[in-house]
């Protein structure tokens, strides 16, 4: 065959596999290392518990195709308003915490969990909760945190905090959670 004909069948196919999507699963970014991209499971997220497990760790052996939990850290729920990844004011001291307390706790691993309201199509929304843990990857590494122990995912509107079709309840789901990274 032609390699003038070839190539856009190459091009066609490349694009098809491309715009495949799994929608039950959410965007894993490693922002540590820059290595590899996958997907969180998304039944092992815990939110509430006992004592923390032995903490995650970026490189090594740590894998976060398998078995990654989080454990949120006490009321560290940062808000947004409608479509903004811009992080309030009143957010940032909750972030200042976060900075002080995994500070005090060397070798942790932080789990940022971008979250939208279900106004938008899923793409749209997976792709400002990325934005969303993002700013606030971004604003902690400016605190001084170290970018190898901060992980973003974004789950879009697929896991509101409350169900609703208020201002109220979409005003709870615009959010990035924050979680320690544990080991099961």
């Amino acid at each position: 065959m032609n390699k003038y004909r070839v190539a856009p069948l190459l091009i066609a196919l490349t694009l098809g596999l491309a715009a495949c999507d799994d929608s039950n699963k959410g965007h894993y970014t490693d922002m540590g290392d820059g290595g590899a991209n996958g997907n969180l499971p998304g039944d092992n997220v815990p939110v509430d518990g006992g004592g923390i497990p032995e903490p995650a760790r970026p490189g090594g052996d740590f894998n976060p195709d398998k078995d990654v939990n989080y454990q949120m850290l006490a009321t560290d729920t940062v808000y947004f308003a409608f479509d903004s990844s811009v992080i309030p004011g009143a957010e940032r001291v909750k972030l200042q915490q976060v900075s002080d307390w995994l500070k005090a706790n060397p070798g942790h691993s932080l789990f940022l969990a971008g979250h939208a309201d279900k106004r938008g199509t899923p793409e749209y929304n997976r792709a400002l909760g990325e934005r969303r843990a993002l700013a606030v990857r971004e604003y902690l590494v400016g605190l001084g945190l170290p970018a190898a122990s901060l992980f973003t995912n974004s789950y879009g509107s697929d896991r509101p905090a409350v169900e609703g079709d208020t201002e109220e309840a979409y005003a709870k789901n615009r959010r990035v959670e924050i979680g320690v990274m544990t080991r099961p």
